[in-house]
């Protein structure tokens, strides 16, 4: 099976994985499918503004099946505005 053929999460579904606090000024780029023997996941990257800094996470799925699974949130950057 390709990985074109699998659905991906929906804005919506990554949207309430962020565990933030602060606002969410959008996602960055595209979404990605990332697949080797083991596993497949997707990955997407949203902006979120908390107090004065810019916060770049990755929110990444695995696929199980037909569904995706949440896994996890990762910080990729932090951004200070002074």
């Amino acid at each position: 099976m390709s990985i074109t053929s699998f659905s991906k999460p929906s804005d919506a579904d990554v949207l309430s994985n962020v565990d933030t606090k602060g606002k969410v000024l959008g996602f960055v780029d595209e979404g990605m499918v990332l697949q080797n023997a083991d596993e497949t996941r997707y990955v997407r990257t949203v902006k979120i503004k908390l107090d004065e800094e810019e916060v770049i996470q990755n929110i990444v799925y695995i696929k199980t099946g037909t569904d995706w699974v949440f896994k996890k949130t990762e910080t990729i950057a932090v951004i200070s505005h002074p």
